[in-house]
């Protein structure tokens, strides 16, 4: 429903631009991707401040041609930009990275993509991002690293505007070990991986997805400090990491384009032993996913997911997945 209005309401700015056949460059010029987001304020005021605060609009309003991803009101809202304001308010830095990497140069019309997995797009400021198009029960679904678009292929007259209902995480990081070391909140596990030698390997060109345990999840499982994950015996430490990552990039919502209607699928790590991965549901809509190694007695929630690394993707999770001994 959302898709079909939001291309009612720019269909009908394309139809207002395109009355007069004798148009001037002016007049055609108020369909550059720039204007159209500006005259969509109801849907698109949050990406609107931000194009404005980074200067983006001129670039914008150029020839291109450009695919511009617009995240909406509500996925800035999800991302913690409650108004406009928080968005002005944001750093520059910050604001420049989002902007930028929502923006592709040339024309993708998403829905001729190939039905296949985390096709690799490259944006505008040359940073890679991973585009999936699959088939769901009745349903064809397009997403952006793992994001939803929820509607695609909107026209300006300098190329397209697809529609996310997520702001998309900026490549910052080059590789999983750069981003596990950046990350705060994954501090124990940084130490792991160095003290069971696997730095190395989390730095090269090889793809992983990586189910990191939190710092707590360390210390729910007795490890009261960093320095205790340090001391540990580094096979151990090996044996442990061996069963919270594989090879190939997956973000969560690949787990629910290819999960049947079982609602359970099992992913194969590292070690050759697999993890129970379990969809969620509100009503008939999916909402995540949760994991459960064998030897876990509960459910392994994802606390932050789809950080993107150069080389695979990060998803926090708030227990270590444990196997039966």
């Amino acid at each position: 429903m959302k898709r079909t209005f939001y291309t009612g309401i720019l269909l009908l700015l394309l139809a207002a631009c395109q009355k007069d056949d004798k148009a001037t460059p002016d007049t055609m010029d108020s369909n550059r991707i720039t204007y159209v987001i500006a005259d969509n304020l109801f849907n698109f005021s949050s990406f609107n401040a931000a194009v404005e605060r980074t200067g983006y609009g001129p670039k914008l309003a150029g020839a291109g041609p450009f695919t511009v991803l617009v995240p909406d009101n509500n996925a800035f809202m999800k991302a913690g930009y409650g108004t406009t304001n928080a968005v002005l308010q944001e750093r520059l830095s910050v604001l420049n990275n989002i902007v930028g990497y929502h923006v592709l140069s040339g024309t993708w019309e998403l829905n001729k993509l190939p039905f296949t997995f985390n096709q690799e797009l490259t944006t505008a400021t040359g940073a890679k991002m991973y585009a999936t198009r699959w088939v769901k029960g009745k349903d064809t679904l397009l997403t952006i690293n793992g994001t939803p678009v929820v509607s695609y292929n909107l026209p300006a007259s300098n190329g397209l505007i697809q529609v996310l209902s997520e702001v998309l995480q900026p490549l910052v990081n080059k590789t999983l070990s750069d981003a596990i070391a950046a990350d705060t909140a994954l501090t124990f596990l940084n130490v792991a991986l160095q003290q069971a030698g696997m730095k190395d390997m989390m730095s090269t060109g090889n793809v992983y997805t990586f189910m990191a345990p939190s710092n707590n999840a360390f210390r729910n499982e007795g490890f009261p400090n960093a320095d205790s994950v340090g001391q540990t015996d580094p096979a151990v430490l090996r044996r442990l990491l061996y069963y919270s990552f594989f090879e190939g990039r997956r973000f969560v919502y690949d787990y629910i384009l290819t999960t049947d209607a079982s609602n359970k699928s099992q992913q194969a790590m590292y070690n050759g032993n697999n993890i129970t991965i379990s969809l969620l549901k509100s009503g008939v809509k999916y909402t995540g996913i949760t994991l459960q190694g064998s030897g876990n007695t509960s459910p392994v929630k994802i606390v932050k997911s789809n950080v993107l690394a150069g080389n695979g993707v990060v998803h926090t999770i708030d227990q270590l997945l444990k196997e039966n001994q």
